[in-house]
């Protein structure tokens, strides 16, 4: 990716990402102040820069307990989305990935395998499948790290898997950023699918020599980047496609230069201007870090677990060392969780709530509508979470109830439940409020306080479990 966020896509006016992301709330504000009052979105960017992490929240709880939840999701990504636009001409990103385009040289890979696609997820050095895995992942729920819907559709997956596996032949999946280690591109090629590389980077040779693969898998030669060329890549998916409906997976990402937000806004762009009905399906992983409204299972999750908390922890919440008041914030009847961490960023911020959340509600709404599958992934230590604090406070996230996966885990995990989604009716009949629903939050959305000030306690945890770590911190 480019270091320079004036080429190719970037922000129209010079500030911070947060800046951008408070000027596309103070949009909606401003239009349905009935609705948003409540959530006290500072009018000041400074105060808004230091307490986003609570706003979030509140705007969220607000706007989805209101009857035109849906006119603000799209008054918001319209207003973010005017604030992109590619360099150096300055055209608005909409228009610049919608020009006319050569698609992008490809290379292809036809497996010679007759693999067929079986539920397997890698937990705690073991393999689970089948039975198995179900147990597993329904373990994963009893211990309040996962909802009740992650189990049945699980159990729905295996059921329809068989002793046969999954057969995905025929199916066109568009995967861009495909080698993000999230990215569950191997899953499709399994199952036998024709799938189309986006990335920065050639797949990997592990990849392209495996011969027991049944699937086909297309890819431009030395990688392309999203940020410069989308409007190539939006031809080359759309000569990809032929005449058939494909399915896109939206998973590049990259920190720094407010490129996360950059990067979705990118792919977004992509899904926006492809020709109507033929994109099926969108995937996309949720950060648990996002304020997502919660269940009356969840609430009910977290007023146990403060209820059954150590009494360290209760001292803790007590001198308010976890931060003040509940794991969400309400308005009305709608409680939206403070999961928020603040060192992440408001380019995270831009592109998980409005590029992800507020986008897919938008797209699970259109006419035609699109079949969204945005489940949100359990907290893994991925290359974006390398940073000192995080990985000293993944040492003692575990003291404070919040469950960590491998990123192996999760890309299985989570890929196979957007499999799910792919394949059974019933996953594009959810509501708008079931659609965010399918978690594997590791505790997250059930903790009993926010989790901005309670990730430094974590990381007191961790160096007292390993003193030697306070040295990354002195560094940094």
């Amino acid at each position: 990716m480019q270091d320079d966020a004036n080429i190719g896509i970037g922000f129209v006016d010079a500030g911070s990402a947060t800046a951008h992301l408070h000027a596309a709330l103070l949009a909606a504000v401003s239009r349905f102040p009935g609705e948003l009052d409540a959530a006290a979105v500072p009018d000041d960017p400074a105060a808004f820069r230091t307490s986003y992490p609570e706003v979030l929240p509140r705007f969220e709880a607000a706007r989805a307990g209101s009857g035109r939840r849906g006119e603000i999701a799209r008054v918001v990504v319209a207003a973010a989305a005017q604030r992109l636009v590619m360099y150096p001409d300055r055209t608005p990103i909409v228009d610049a990935v919608a020009r006319t385009a050569e698609p992008l040289p490809m290379e292809v890979r036809r497996g010679d395998g007759s693999s067929r696609l079986r539920p397997r997820v890698p937990l705690d050095g073991t393999a689970h499948e089948g039975r198995a895995l179900v147990d597993a992942v329904s373990a994963m729920v009893a211990r309040g790290s996962a909802t009740p819907s992650v189990a049945e559709a699980i159990a729905w997956l295996v059921e329809e898997a068989g002793s046969d596996g999954v057969d995905l032949s025929g199916r066109r999946i568009a995967m861009l950023g495909a080698g993000a280690e999230l990215a569950p591109t191997r899953l499709w090629l399994e199952g036998g699918a024709d799938v189309l590389w986006i990335d920065v980077a050639d797949p990997p040779a592990e990849l392209l020599e495996r011969d027991d693969l049944s699937g086909t898998l297309r890819w431009v030669p030395g990688g392309t980047d999203l940020l410069t060329d989308p409007h190539r890549v939006r031809a080359t998916i759309e000569e990809f496609a032929g005449s058939e409906r494909i399915d896109l997976g939206l998973y590049a990402y990259a920190g720094g230069h407010a490129r996360e937000w950059r990067l979705t806004a990118a792919m977004n762009a992509i899904v926006d201007t492809l020709p109507p009905g033929l994109v099926q399906g969108v995937a996309m992983l949720l950060s648990p870090t996002t304020c997502g409204v919660l269940t009356e299972a969840e609430l009910a999750g977290e007023a146990a677990r403060r209820a059954e908390a150590p009494r360290w922890l209760r001292t803790l919440d007590r001198m308010h060392a976890l931060g003040k008041g509940d794991g969400h914030a309400t308005i009305g009847t709608t409680a939206a969780n403070r999961g928020i961490v603040s060192i992440q960023g408001g380019s995270y911020q831009g592109a998980q709530y409005v590029g992800k959340m507020l986008t897919g509600e938008v797209w699970a709404s259109a006419d035609p509508a699109i079949n969204v599958s945005v489940n949100t992934a359990g907290v893994s230590l991925t290359g974006s979470l390398q940073h000192p604090v995080f990985e000293i406070a993944f040492a003692g996230a575990r003291a404070l109830g919040v469950e960590t996966f491998l990123p192996a885990t999760t890309a299985a995990l989570n890929g196979l439940l957007t499999l799910r989604d792919r394949l059974d009716p019933a996953a594009a009949e959810r509501s708008l409020d079931e659609l965010f629903t399918t978690r594997v939050h590791g505790g997250i959305y059930v903790a009993p306080y926010p989790i901005d000030p309670a990730l430094r306690v974590a990381a007191g945890i961790g160096v007292m479990k390993d003193p030697r770590r306070i040295g990354a911190l002195i560094r940094r």
